[in-house]
């Protein structure tokens, strides 16, 4: 019996040991993925330290598509659109035969698309074409343009026949 209550205490000492040894190997993966985890929230927070310390407060900018469009029977025949956003410019469009087909069959030629900082901007379009008489002349129009955020921003340019002068008259449009 003491044999039986030998081999029994040693089967028990051997079976806590194997215990004990499974219960350590389980709690080294939990301590790796503990010391992962703050691996991580320490990048995080040193990532944002970062973007704070480069000082850049300046507000994303949004997105802007300008478009050009046409009256079917518009006495001006543009050649040449010039756009300009805040005193730089933006954008030069040449329109050849084509385009202004297309422009007088209901299309929009586009003149601009990228970004735009929030606020409030001044956008000047100078048109370069052929007036009556196949003459020389050019236009320009100014407008206020603002910019909100989370906003994507389509305009629309038009020109149309002006009903007591000479010159066309130009018409921006919001599309939202």
């Amino acid at each position: 019996m003491v044999r039986h209550l030998g081999n029994a205490i040693l089967t028990l000492f051997l079976f806590g040991m194997a215990v004990g040894a499974a219960v350590a190997a389980e709690d080294r993966p939990r301590e790796l993925d503990s010391a992962l985890q703050t691996v991580k929230r320490e990048m995080l927070t040193l990532g944002e330290r970062m973007r704070a310390l480069k000082g850049n407060h300046r507000p994303e900018p949004e997105s802007v598509s300008i478009y050009l469009a046409v009256e079917p029977d518009l006495v001006f025949r543009p050649e040449k659109v010039t756009l300009r956003l805040d005193g730089e410019t933006i954008s030069e469009l040449t329109l050849h035969d084509v385009q202004r087909r297309a422009l007088k069959l209901g299309g929009a030629a586009p003149l601009y698309r990228g970004r735009l900082f929030q606020g409030r901007h001044r956008l000047e379009a100078l048109f370069f074409g052929k007036g009556e008489g196949n003459e020389p002349v050019e236009y320009r129009e100014t407008w206020k343009l603002e910019q909100s955020p989370g906003k994507r921003i389509k305009v629309e340019l038009r020109l149309d026949n002006a009903r007591f002068r000479r010159s066309p008259v130009v018409d921006m449009r919001v599309i939202d």
